[in-house]
């Protein structure tokens, strides 16, 4: 036992193991602590890029995501508040450390697989913890907090020069995020993750506690009564079956029986879709009023922030932060310049994807998982904004770094050490083992 305690820790120590550590850890703590640890899982990634003598590593996905944030910096020259754009720019290029972190440590499949197994264990106790705020709230009838952090919130977030709306939400659960829809849009962008793990994972040991994990992320989004959320977790449900059609019938038996498990609150939430309810109609005054912008700044947008966005809409008379829409919110913030950035961005993604699913076994189904994700993202965030906080901004950025990454290790493809990226010189290696620019090359002695 004292052997194995001693390997465990042994593991621990090492940088790699570090820095998936750090990113994992990032939908589990407070939002301030997102930024920090996305520096710690760059450190240990430093740490460990030295040993290959590589430096940081770049993909398809994340050359398009620097110019994305390029964009967003460039809009605080035309933006009605540059202050919200900076510091939007600035959330982005602190959480990209996240990407450029496991994008260089996973450069094997069993460090891939690792990835895929720790955001598995952390997705299942968010989960677990927002299943438990249910039933103490709900089923018992404690006074307990929906939030599971807002006892160091409440001393922490005051100190913060920002408007947070922190309002009651009643038997709806936030549980380690402050807003129950952020906690639904962030489950369902690790669900494909879980989903893909409980069955298909290379540890076949921990598939039914992986399995577990998936039913906490799942009752996670049900109690989170989200309804954009919903439609995700029933996509990418859909996108796997699709999948694994020989088993179709099997699958459905499952699905049908998980649905005659669901509390009948949620149910209810559920056969709601179609109504139009408060939420609904407010929604639609917002998507109006976003139309109504996007005809004012089509090409540039009022530059990012969601001062810019909560402005506009006040002066509609309507108190709503974002679009609860990504497309609207995109081109609202950037006009169709981002929009068609996000629309390459998708790209870099869905054809890999596709290209996974022409093969067999465990590329096929990383493909899926790969095609689930954006099919479960973009249904939630037509009636969401997914990038508000920094959390759901590195979570996203997680995702992001797994696909560069699975198409390194499951389609050849290469990738580009930063400095390559950022100076537009090609690197190469000398007889010393020292990395150098073409421009050095013919002083090699």
């Amino acid at each position: 036992m004292k052997g194995s305690t001693l390997k465990f820790r042994d593991k621990l120590k090492q940088p790699w193991v570090m820095a998936v550590l750090f990113a994992t850890l990032i939908p589990l703590l407070p939002e301030y602590f997102a930024p920090i640890l996305a520096a710690l899982s760059l450190v240990a990634a430093y740490f460990d890029s030295q040993s290959s003598g590589q430096g940081f590593r770049v993909g398809a996905v994340g050359k398009i995501l620097l110019i994305y944030i390029a964009y967003l910096t460039f809009g605080i020259l035309y933006s009605p508040e540059p202050i919200s754009t900076l510091a939007t720019a600035a959330m982005w290029a602190a959480m990209f450390m996240v990407y450029l972190s496991l994008t260089t440590v996973l450069k094997s499949r069993h460090r891939f697989d690792t990835a895929l197994f720790a955001i598995t264990l952390i997705a299942g106790l968010i989960g677990f913890i927002g299943c438990f705020q249910y039933m103490m709230r709900v089923s018992l009838g404690f006074q307990i907090s929906d939030k599971f952090w807002s006892f160091i919130d409440d001393t922490i977030l005051p100190l913060f020069p920002i408007t947070i709306k922190n309002g009651s939400s009643g038997v709806r659960i936030s549980s380690t995020f402050n807003n129950c829809n952020i906690f639904g849009e962030a489950m369902v962008v690790m669900l494909p993750i879980v989903t893909y793990y409980s069955f298909y994972g290379r540890r076949e040991k921990t598939h039914l506690l992986s399995r577990f994990c998936l039913m906490m992320v799942a009752g996670g989004i049900a109690f989170s009564f989200s309804r954009g959320s919903y439609l995700g977790l029933i996509v990418i449900a859909l996108v796997f079956t699709l999948a694994n059609f020989r088993k179709i019938v099997y699958l459905l038996l499952t699905l049908i029986s998980a649905f005659l498990l669901v509390p009948q609150p949620v149910i209810a939430r559920l056969l709601t879709i179609n109504d139009v309810d408060n939420s609904v109609s407010q929604r639609m005054e917002i998507w109006a009023a976003g139309a109504s912008f996007i005809k004012e700044n089509p090409l540039f947008g009022v530059g990012a922030g969601i001062n810019n966005s909560w402005n506009l809409l006040l002066q509609q008379g309507i108190d709503a932060p974002h679009m609860h829409s990504l497309i609207i919110q995109l081109i609202v913030e950037g006009g169709i310049i981002a929009l068609v950035i996000f629309a390459i961005l998708s790209w870099k993604i869905v054809r890999p994807g596709f290209s996974m699913l022409a093969q067999d076994g465990e590329a096929r189904m990383i493909g899926v998982m790969l095609v689930a994700f954006l099919a479960g993202f973009f249904t939630d965030s037509l009636f969401d904004f997914p990038f508000m906080t920094p959390k759901l901004v590195g979570i996203f950025l997680i995702m992001m770094a797994l696909a560069d990454s699975a198409s390194r290790l499951f389609l050849k493809q290469p990738t580009s050490s930063l400095q390559e990226v950022l100076t537009f010189q090609k690197q190469k290696t000398c007889t010393k083992g020292k990395r150098i620019t073409c421009s050095k090359v013919n002083d090699i002695e």
